[in-house]
This record gives structure tokens, C-alpha cells and sequence, in this order.
């Protein structure tokens, strides 16, 4: 305890020597702004009553901020860039650049009329050539329907034209990337992004790459200007500095995930309280579908039977998640109980389906094996995002032990994490997290098990699951889209290609001089940022 009480000091000290000292790196102007140096003033101007610091834990490098493709923290796009219409409370579409729209009887041509009372944080106005200029920079393959034609009718109307009529089209526009409507001036003659400059509420003041970004109002911006003048968003990896910095002052709010063991410490402080959203996100695991072993059906569905997952919520979260059935949660559109049933925790059953399939403790080492091989599995992981990852990959390790499955832990740095999902494959199972908010069910599917021709799944590959993805984005009945989810859903369930975990509630830890600190409709903008107040 007290090891890890200086190990928690030491973390602040690093953490404050950063905020003072800028970690000497070079000063970058992200905007026609101005080159304001950000680390040196970031820990005097936290204390001031028109500025927040804010932690987040991913890539935070504005250069890397292009609206097409995403390399930095979701919520500078959500800050900066606005799209023609907003994913709403509920999954309801709301106008956003575009005042009102119409869809063609065929379903397949969408004209938008837009606001004419905009500009973009250089000064320039927006109207139907942004949008025209900007869908130079998108990939007509990126939407579930092709985007075929991009039309001005006058200046302030557009159509754009989608190849099929697939029911997702308007939910698609409303993500965070590609379809962001981006000024002229972000990009060069060469069409490469240079600068982040949008119509939001907000625009870049100045960056340290890795490290922080300072956001300043945007003056040009056409809806209510925000209460505060400042927002400081700095990069922290480290768990229990995210926690130390909190209880210093020296940050204002965590959009980043937070350690549960650390619940104690923000119950008991008076200058720290929690804003708790649902979530439409859980936690799985990926099973590497090239792995012999997983292609055993009575393996994958043994590793299922063999999780307490209400253990999990209850020892890890404390309570403050769900346990899983299906692979996504009930807050998610189109999954039900009946099609998302998921798996009671019964070693028994577990232990009799591997047996089934030939694996026994001949030697009575503890360990299962199959034809003189032991059943030894690597579990790949990070923490740097999600800080509850480590607990329940260890937890699995331990449940696995119970089966007969020796499970071997690799922890791994952000980017090796990510290249083994996405690049290398190496692992043989890897806990991940489905998407949220409008991703999902339809973005998220097609992005895990959707298989085009020449490529390979990310998650797994089931032809019938193919074949079902296909049909359901092209349905516009509504009962008929819910009989397809039905089965998609009961596939997923039946086939079990992944080991649905928790779906995790959304943490918002905040100091109490902040008020009206309200969660935004999706999470990759997290907070309402324009009604966010400081008490004075």
C-alpha cells in the first residue's frame, strides 16, 4: 500500500512538472491564430475562472486532424468540424449545417438546404461550395450506399447522390469522420490537410503534438457563444496521474477512462463529483478466427460458459456496468432479449463442452490438452484507454485456469495494440470495445464481420452473417429491418465468434467548480462543452 501510495505521488509530480515545463518541446500554430506557447502557461491559466483543463488519453495531434480520416482524439472533431446534420438524444437526426432536407421517392438522392448565417473560424462563408469543395476530400466507398454525385443547385442548396437506397444514409452523415464539411483553407493546392478549420463552436488556438491542445471559441460561430474562453485538452496515459492531477486542481475533467480502485478517492473528496451515462458501448473479446482452436465451436462457446460476468461487474466496477449477453448492449437500436440471449456462467457445461472436443488433463498438470498439446492461449490487451482492461484480463486468466486453459497476459503500448487488430493479427484473443452511439448496430457490424471481396474480416467471417449485413442496410420497413436484426443478432449469439464481457456505464469525473457539466447525445463529443460554467 504504501508503494503504491508513493508510486501515486510520484505519477502527480511527473504529471505537474508537465504542465509547468511544457516537456521542452517545440510550439506548433495549428490555426491562422497566432503561435502561442500553450505548456508554458497551461498550469497558471487551469486556475483561471474562464479556462478548463481537460485529460483525454489518446492521439492528440491536430496536423493529424483531418476531417476524411481519423488519427486524433474524436472530440476535436466533434469541436471543430460541424456535419450537414446531428446525431441527436436517442439516435434522432437533428439539422445541423443543413435547416431541413428532402429524400427522393427512390431513396437514393438527398437535397439539403443550409443555413445561410455561417462562417468558418478563418472568415470565410459557408455555403453549398464548402460542401461541394469538401466532398472532393471524401471516399464515395466509406457509406454503406456509394456516394455517387455531389451537386450545387444554388448557393445554399446540395444534393448528394448515394448509389442504393440503404436506410443508414443520414445516420452516416452525422459521424465524426468523413463526412465533415471542412473550410477550403484546410487544405493546400495539393489537396493535403494542413489546418484544422471548421464551423463549430469551437477552433485550435495552438498545440504541443502528443502532448496538449489549446481550444478557443470560434468568433465567427452562428449559435450561442460558450461560458468559457478557454479549453486546455492535454494527453494522459497514465491511469493514476489522470487521478492525481484531478485531486491537485491541475485538471479540470477526465473524458479518459479511469481506474475503478480509484472510486474511493473521488467519493470522499469534496472537490470531485460524477457525471453516469449508459452506455451503447460494451467490452469483448476478439477471437483470432485464423487459430485452429477457435475454429472448435465447442471452444468458443466453453470460453463463454466459463465467465461470471456478473462477478466482473461487481468486483471490478463496482457495480457500475452491466453484464453481458449479446455483443452489444439493450440501449443499442434493434437488440432485444430474445435475440441477444448470451451465456450463463457453468464451468460445468464448459468443462463438458471441451471434453467433447477432445481436451483432457491426461498428464494432471491442471492444463487441458489435445493430441499432446496443452490448450495455451496468448490475451493481448492495453490499458492506456480503458483502465479496467488489465483487471478483467486478469480475472479471465484466472477463469480460464479454472477450465484448464492456461491463458498468458501481453500487455502492449497503444499503437501495438491497435497494430495487432489491424494490421498483424498477433494475438489469439484481444479484449476490444464495440462502438457507440451512431455507429451502431449497422457501422459497427459491417466494421468487425463484414467481409468484401479481396479482403478479410476484422473480427470473424460467417457467409451467412455476409450475407445478412448486405440485406438489412438496403430494408426501409421497419418491422421487416427488426425481423433481419433478429437474425443477425441470434447468429452472433448461436455462432458465438466473440466472448460478449460488460457493457461499461460512462464516467465523467469533474472538479465541482465546474457547473452545468451535461453529457453530450454522442460520446465521442462527451460534453456539452457550450454549457459548461465556472463557479465563481
Amino acid at each position: 500500500m504504501r508503494k503504491k501510495h508513493l508510486q501515486l505521488i510520484i505519477a502527480s509530480a511527473m504529471f505537474i512538472m508537465l504542465l509547468l515545463s511544457g516537456c521542452g518541446s517545440s510550439q506548433s500554430s495549428a490555426t491562422q491564430q497566432g503561435k502561442n506557447s500553450a505548456a508554458s502557461k497551461a498550469a497558471s491559466e487551469t486556475n483561471q475562472s474562464n479556462t478548463i483543463t481537460v485529460m483525454v488519453s489518446g492521439k492528440l495531434n491536430p496536423k493529424d486532424a483531418s476531417p476524411i480520416e481519423s488519427s486524433t482524439e474524436m472530440c476535436l472533431y466533434e469541436m471543430v468540424y460541424e456535419p450537414l446534420v446531428k446525431y441527436g438524444q436517442g439516435g434522432a437526426i437533428k439539422p445541423a449545417l443543413a435547416e431541413r432536407w428532402n429524400v427522393s421517392d427512390d431513396g437514393t438522392q438527398y437535397t439539403f438546404h443550409l443555413r445561410k448565417d455561417v462562417k468558418f473560424s478563418d472568415g470565410t462563408n459557408f455555403n453549398a461550395d464548402s460542401v461541394v469543395s469538401s466532398a472532393k476530400h471524401w471516399d464515395p466507398s466509406s457509406s454503406s450506399s456509394p456516394l455517387t454525385n455531389v451537386e450545387k443547385l444554388d448557393d445554399y442548396t446540395v444534393k448528394l447522390t448515394f448509389q442504393d437506397n440503404c436506410y443508414p444514409v443520414l445516420i452516416e452523415l452525422t459521424y465524426p469522420r468523413p463526412y465533415r464539411i471542412a473550410s477550403e483553407n484546410s487544405f493546400d493546392s495539393k489537396a493535403n490537410f494542413v489546418s484544422m478549420i471548421g464551423t463549430g463552436e469551437w477552433m485550435v488556438e495552438s498545440y504541443t503534438p502528443e502532448e496538449e491542445v489549446i481550444m478557443v471559441p470560434n468568433p465567427y460561430y452562428y449559435k450561442e457563444k460558450p461560458n468559457i474562453q478557454k479549453i486546455i485538452i492535454k494527453k494522459v496515459t497514465d491511469n493514476e496521474s489522470r487521478i492525481m492531477a484531478l485531486q491537485s486542481g491541475e485538471a479540470d475533467l477526465s473524458l479518459a477512462d479511469l481506474p475503478a480502485e480509484s472510486k474511493s478517492i473521488i467519493k470522499s473528496s469534496n472537490k470531485l463529483t460524477t457525471l453516469t451515462t449508459k452506455s451503447t458501448m460494451g467490452f469483448f473479446l476478439i477471437l483470432n478466427q485464423e487459430n485452429t482452436v477457435f475454429q472448435d465451436q465447442n471452444v468458443r462457446l466453453a470460453v463463454n460458459y466459463a465467465l461470471d460476468r456478473n462477478s466482473i461487474v461487481k468486483n471490478i466496477f463496482g457495480g457500475n456496468a452491466v453484464a453481458a449477453k449479446g455483443i452489444l448492449p439493450a440501449t443499442v437500436p434493434y437488440v432485444t432479449g430474445q435475440n441477444s440471449e448470451g451465456y450463463s456462467y457453468s464451468i460445468d457445461k464448459a468443462k463438458e463442452l471441451l471434453a467433447k472436443s477432445g481436451y483432457i488433463d491426461s498428464d494432471g498438470d491442471g492444463i487441458v490438452e489435445k493430441d499432446g498439446t496443452p490448450l495455451s492461449l496468448k490475451l493481448v490487451f492495453q490499458s492506456e484507454e480503458y483502465a479496467s482492461w488489465k483487471s478483467i484480463c486478469e480475472y479471465l486468466q484466472s477463469a480460464a485456469k479454472e477450465l484448464g486453459i492456461d491463458i498468458r497476459l501481453e500487455q502492449r503500448d497503444i499503437s501495438a495494440y491497435y497494430d495487432a487488430i489491424w494490421k498483424n493479427r498477433d494475438f489469439d484473443m484481444i479484449i476490444y470495445r464495440t462502438y457507440s452511439d451512431s455507429w451502431n448496430p449497422h457501422g459497427f457490424l459491417r466494421s468487425m464481420f463484414y467481409q468484401s471481396e479481396g479482403d478479410t474480416s476484422v473480427c470473424w467471417y460467417n457467409s451467412q452473417l455476409n450475407q445478412y449485413l448486405d440485406e438489412v442496410i438496403k430494408i426501409q420497413d421497419e418491422t421487416a429491418r427488426q425481423t433481419k436484426y433478429n437474425q443477425i443478432f441470434k447468429l452472433i449469439d448461436n455462432y458465438a465468434p466473440v466472448i460478449p464481457l460488460c457493457y461499461p456505464n460512462k464516467e465523467y469525473v469533474y472538479n465541482t467548480r465546474l457547473k452545468n457539466v451535461a453529457a453530450a447525445p454522442t460520446t465521442y463529443e462527451g460534453i456539452e462543452w457550450q454549457l459548461i460554467a465556472i463557479s465563481k
